[in-house]
């Protein structure tokens, strides 16, 4: 299975060039072969939560309708999270979608650790589910940005038997070294293969500017980079993975059995 990573800028609140941008690296994807591509957290919005709560109110869930469409119109499997709002309610979620290459929405995470350093939790209403969802290429766990810090996540998606863990983030600087010890940890410890898509580029907050890092990654189940994207900039990036890697070496040290839940 190849698999795309979209380490791409955002556009701040603004829906229809993030579109746009999305088409055509979802294009760019389907032509490099590969059958997934994963974009950033909020790749189509960035972290106005004014603007992007008017939109919601005002167009739905259009844009969801339109990452539909992009997805059958190429062939191709997206994965990425954006905000979502339910229908009566004034908080949206923080929402990963995996949405298959026929363009049906298969699963959607809506992230559970919001990062109240920059009040998350003030405008997004927290999940409270943990997602792995059966897809055709195999169970595939999903997590957001801040969830990466919490391994109790990731452990209760690989007992779930979760063999890729996609994780779509927006980490700034000056946490390159966090993004990247604790996305090959995920993988060692649960012997699993993580996609860690960050994004590039830069978002301005009134008188402040947060610098995204990029350093989006594959990652084997042995903590092995098996593709990597530059620092900061956008970039396209191909992993080959075969998911029945994961039963052999797990195998070879059954860390998953030799558990002791009942001790902690």
């Amino acid at each position: 299975m190849k698999i795309a990573i979209a380490q791409t800028d955002v556009v701040q609140g603004d829906f229809e060039k993030n579109l746009e941008k999305t088409k055509s690296f979802a294009k760019r994807a389907k032509n490099g072969g590969a059958e997934i591509a994963v974009f950033p957290e909020m790749f189509l919005c960035g972290f106005n939560y004014k603007k992007n709560l008017e939109f919601l109110k005002a167009d739905g869930d259009r844009a969801e309708k339109e990452l539909c469409a992009i997805a059958k119109d190429n062939g191709i499997a997206i994965c990425g999270s954006l905000p979502h709002l339910e229908a009566g309610e004034d908080i949206p979620s923080n929402r990963m979608l995996f949405i298959d290459a026929e363009g049906k929405i298969l699963a959607h995470y809506d992230k559970i650790h919001l990062f109240s350093v920059f009040n998350e939790d003030r405008y997004v209403k927290a999940g409270n589910k943990i997602v792995t969802a059966d897809t055709p290429y195999g169970k595939i766990g999903m997590a957001i940005c801040y969830d990466l810090r919490f391994p109790e996540l990731f452990t209760r998606m690989a007992k779930e038997d979760a063999k890729l863990i996609i994780i779509s983030a927006a980490f700034p600087h000056p946490r390159s070294e966090h993004w990247r010890i604790l996305c090959r940890a995920r993988a060692i410890e649960n012997q699993c293969f993580v996609i860690g898509v960050n994004r590039g580029g830069s978002e301005n907050f009134n008188v402040d500017e947060v610098k995204y890092f990029g350093l989006s990654a594959a990652i084997d189940p042995w903590g092995g980079i098996i593709a990597e994207c530059p620092e900061n900039d956008e970039a396209l990036a191909f992993a080959d993975i075969n998911l029945e890697e994961v039963e052999n070496i797990r195998s070879q040290i059954p860390a998953q059995a030799d558990r002791r839940d009942d001790v902690y």
